[in-house]
């Protein structure tokens, strides 16, 4: 033994010796073979062995390996390559982009499932598809490039909201917006603003910063939002965030900058023009005209004093990501700011974020993503506001001038003066956002795996307004301020286990999961009037005080399940079914069960297909579930319940709500077929899609007889249908592997939307604009049909509706059009030539009805003395005019008519984006310690093709009313804006 043990200790440094002189040193680059760039923090491994080493921020490696052997290259986002290790000592390794590597994951509830398989409708846009668009939130990332999915601007407001529609309407009284997903946690995304300061809304979706988002998935049929059960019947949209990766510190930051502009201006009458038709109309009216000498008007451009010319809007971003097989990390930050094009109106965000990722040991891994958001809006009264900015600025007539002569606002009845709106009133929101989950996944098994999770979505949005006594409001209570204070709390935790395994040729993936999500909202309210002075604006200075408060909640029980199922990966087989509880519900129907199944045939995997040489993939797929939605209805809407009253200055209480415990779940069935393509080595895909949703039991009020003491219950009455057709297509016109690539991907949809059944018709909207019947679509214009002006008389003339031989406002009047585009799309082109890259973006809208309200109130033919647009112009004025305007006099709009010529084809393409860079070649780079750095200019709204005779087809000033889609009223255009950045990393 103490022999063997001496030849043991004597051969030991020999072999080791032995063995080092078989290893050699080796160093090399790697660069990506696109842009021959360096790619830093690459992964060098050599073959069955634990050496290894990673890249430089030049993209350099050094390592000793053996004198045979293979080496295993890596890189986030590239294919991996085996290099053979050979008798040279310097390598030069160029790793091919994986540009399918990310598209053929999709994001799927609670998991992710390969494109190939995956038998649901489900459009990904991906941060490549993003990278070169700046955009203030991340929803407008959506806009054009997802099949189905309607996107428009609701207002130019700074941080102003987005109306987005997957597949239709669902819902009259619930919420029509998609279920939106961070990371795994189901966010708050309704507006939160309680200040009504016109009909715009906030975007709650704007406290995610766009530069941190990896991908966005949209789940639009059943067999894919099924998971989601009770929240998912208006579709859902998944946003997944970057997190880190093997790989030393990575360091990337970007800023852009640039202005905004109106892309077309008010046209308004000229001073005198406004005098010479108001002597016109006075005349028509057998009156003396006011105005002796019109040419001598002076001409007060009102719209100039309120508009921001060259609005300035700029954004930084910085993240740190890397790590290693323990921990990666990506932390973030970002500022953005944009004025608006309305004078004193600005949106201020600044957000923070970590993801982070620790494997505890081989089967527990853990992990958080948190941010942080701080938003500060300034305000400006406006849209769909008779007394905003914008109105005043239209409505003041040309001839007024600005000040009297004692320097104090010159002042028209009922309307604000334009000046006093902005400046005058200080009107802020301040909102703080924390959004963060926690997490720890076990696997017992090689796929077996238990994932726990708790997440937070807390808000608190507090609004202050001080009017002065230079505005119209506090001039008459002598300064008048309010506090508007909420506190949104919604806390939800998770439990999933799931099991992936394969039996010979059958594949499963099982999951299972229980989740309990409590909303918790308390809402302070305290107002002040009577002022000493403006110089005192907060509320414990004012004469007259007032304050209220309230809260509500509620709580969601789910449990749900899943299964995926695939046959020699050819026939497939999604099941899932969902049960939630919600408190909103009575007792006897407080759980609804949501269940859904999608089948898929992957055709191209049959024997008979293997010839066909140019087809990479085809596949058909259908689906059919059901989904709901308790959005319709308040918290304990099913209760009877009673309010604190005041009787004769004692307290006391009344009757608030009647008890309706039959109230149940609104429910969508959902039917999908369709197809996905790709051909010619996946250069060519094609995914085409038909669906049909019908919405029943919606929740609606329906009235009650005056004798019951209550004006309305909530009951389940009522049905909607939305049914379309969705075509996508990309091509690699030049591959991207060519010096010069170029690629287009292209998307149309039409969606048809339907009122089955109603208790009774009704309108909406101040004046009856819109309305709700059987067999009509929602968002219709109920207008008085205008059949023209008697070119004889130049008297309006309109359409004999009930055919009694006579016109009446009150029983001539239909529906003469609606909101709904017949389809809508876009289409998305990407070159690049070497380190330059152009990306384009056409979105479109075709026969949708846009109401141009603003242009009633301003054709209004003398009978106020407030200003004209220049439509006004084409007014009749003698026999043998043939015109839309009629003549001149004061009884063109009484207050009972709505002419249908208001109502215009609101079609438009606009080019939307367009962004050229260039990438600075790697030889300068490294001089300034750079790993890549690009610089670009960019372009938003640059180019609008329409027939509508508005400012902007695309807004909707009645926004805060989610029953009213498509018009204009006095609302702030979307902004014209144009920017240049860089974006650079070490």
């Amino acid at each position: 033994m103490r022999k063997t043990l001496f030849l043991y200790l004597l051969l030991f440094p020999c072999s080791l010796v032995a063995a080092l002189a078989q290893n050699k040193v080796i160093s090399g680059t790697v660069t990506g073979s696109d842009d021959k760039q360096p790619l830093p923090g690459a992964s060098i491994k050599v073959e069955g062995t634990s050496q290894g080493t990673t890249t430089s921020v030049d993209g350099n490696f050094s390592l000793s390996v053996p004198e045979k052997g293979n080496l295993l290259i890596s890189y986030l986002g590239y294919v991996s390559k085996t290099v053979k290790i050979s008798e040279n000592s310097v390598y030069t390794i160029l790793l091919e982009p994986n540009t399918r590597l990310l598209s053929d994951v999709i994001i799927t509830g609670y998991g992710n499932q390969n494109r190939k398989t995956l038998t649901s409708s489900v459009t990904s846009v991906k941060a490549e598809d993003i990278a070169n668009v700046p955009s203030a939130s991340s929803d407008q990332l959506l806009q054009g490039r997802a099949a189905g999915v309607q996107v428009s601007t609701n207002s130019g407001s700074p941080g102003g909201g987005i109306f987005v529609r997957i597949r239709g309407t669902a819902s009259i009284n619930g919420s029509s917006d998609p279920l939106y997903i961070v990371d795994g946690i189901p966010i708050q995304a309704s507006n939160l603003a309680q200040n009504g300061v016109g009909g715009s809304t906030t975007n709650p979706i704007a406290d995610i910063n766009p530069s941190d988002i990896e991908s966005i998935d949209v789940l639009k049929d059943a067999s894919a939002t099924a998971i989601y059960g009770s929240r998912a019947a208006n579709g859902v949209v998944l946003i997944t965030t970057k997190r880190g990766a093997n790989g030393q510190a990575k360091i990337s930051a970007g800023i852009y900058a640039g202005v905004q502009n109106l892309i077309k201006r008010p046209a308004l009458v000229s001073g005198s023009q406004f005098e010479s038709l108001m002597n016109e109309s006075a005349v028509n009216n057998g009156k003396v005209a006011p105005y002796a000498n019109p040419a001598a008007a002076i001409n007060t451009q009102w719209n100039d004093l309120v508009l921001n010319d060259d609005a300035p809007i700029r954004n930084a971003d910085l993240s740190i990501s890397g790590g290693s097989d323990k921990v990666k990390y990506l932390v973030s930050a970002n500022n953005f700011m944009q004025q608006g094009v309305i004078r004193n109106s600005q949106y201020d965000r600044s957000t923070g974020r970590v993801n982070l990722d620790f494997n505890a040991n081989s089967k527990l891994k853990v992990g958080t993503s948190i941010l942080y958001s701080r938003s500060q809006r300034a305000i400006v009264q406006n849209d769909d506001n008779i007394s905003g900015a914008f109105s005043g600025s239209h409505f003041y007539p040309s001839n007024m001038t600005v000040y009297k002569t004692d320097g104090t606002y010159q002042r028209i009845p009922t309307i604000d003066h334009p000046l006093a709106t902005v400046d005058e009133a200080d009107i802020n929101m301040a909102t703080g956002r924390f959004l963060g989950t926690v997490f720890g996944e076990y696997e017992f098994i090689p796929g077996l795996r238990l994932k726990s999770s708790f997440s937070v979505d807390y808000t608190n949005n507090t609004e202050s307004t001080y009017l002065n006594t230079f505005t119209n409001t506090g001039s008459a209570v002598q300064g008048s301020a309010d506090i508007y204070n909420l506190n949104d709390n919604n806390w939800i935790q998770e439990n999933v286990l799931s099991y992936q395994f394969d039996l010979n040729k059958n594949s499963f993936n099982v999951l299972a999961g229980s989740s309990l999500q409590e909303s918790e909202t308390k809402f302070i309210r305290s107002t002040g009037t009577g002022f000493p002075t403006n110089d005192f604006t907060q509320i414990n200075a004012a004469a007259v005080l007032r304050a209220g408060s309230s809260s509500t909640s509620y709580g969601i029980a789910s449990i749900f399940s899943r299964i995926n199922y695939d046959y020699d990966k050819k026939y497939l087989v999604t099941l899932n079914v969902r049960s939630d509880a919600s408190s909103r519900f009575g007792k006897s129907n407080r759980w609804g069960i949501f269940p859904a199944v999608g089948l898929g045939w992957l055709v191209s995997e049959e024997n008979f297909m293997k010839d066909i040489s140019f087809v990479n993939s085809f596949k058909i797929r259908g689906g059919y579930g059901i989904t709901g939605n308790q959005s319709g209805i308040r918290d304990f809407n099913s209760l009877g319940l009673w309010q604190g009253a005041a009787y004769s200055g004692a307290p006391g209480v009344r009757p608030f709500q009647l008890e309706n415990p039959d109230l149940k779940w609104e429910t969508t069935k959902q039917t999908d077929l369709g197809f996905d393509l790709s051909m010619f080595n996946n250069r060519l895909t094609f995914n085409a899609g038909y669906y049909y949703k019908k919405t029943e039991d919606l929740l609606l009020a329906v009235p009650l007889p005056r004798s019951s003491g209550f004006q309305s219950v909530v009951q389940n009455l009522g049905e909607i249908e939305n049914k379309g057709l969705e075509f996508a297509l990309g091509y690699d016109i030049l591959p991207k592997t060519s010096a010069l690539s170029w690629n287009v991907s292209g998307n149309i949809a039409g969606n048809r939307n339907k009122v089955l059944k109603l208790v009774a018709p009704f309108n909406v909207y101040g004046r009856d604009l819109f309305r709700y019947e059987e067999g009509a679509a929602m968002y219709s214009f109920y207008m008085h049909p205008q059949t023209g002006v008697d070119p004889q008389t130049g008297t309006i003339q309109f359409e004999d509706v009930n055919g009694d031989g006579k016109f009446t406002s009150s029983a001539d009047r239909k529906i003469v059009g609606n909101a709904n585009p017949d389809f809508f799309g876009g289409l998305t082109n990407n070159l690049a030539y070497k380190g330059l890259d152009l990306m384009f973006l056409f979105q479109y809208s075709y026969g949708n009805e846009q109401l141009n309200w603003t242009q009633f109130f301003m054709q209004h033919g003398g009978s106020r003395a407030t200003n004209y647009t220049e439509s006004q112009l084409n007014r009749w004025q003698k026999p043998g005019d043939v015109t839309e305007v009629p003549k001149m006099v004061a009884a063109n709009y009484a207050s009972d008519l709505r002419p249908s010529r208001f109502v215009e084809d609101g079609s438009y393409l606009r080019l939307k984006n367009l962004s050229l860079g260039y990438k600075i070649p790697s030889k300068f780079t490294k001089k300034m310690m750079l790993s890549s750095a690009r610089v670009y200019v960019s372009g938003q709204n640059l180019l609008t093709f329409t027939k509508y005779s508005g400012l902007d087809p695309e807004v909707t000033a009645t926004a805060s009313t989610s029953l009213t889609q498509g018009v204009e009223f006095f609302t702030t255009p979307s902004p014209r804006v144009i920017m240049t950045g860089i974006n650079v990393s070490f």
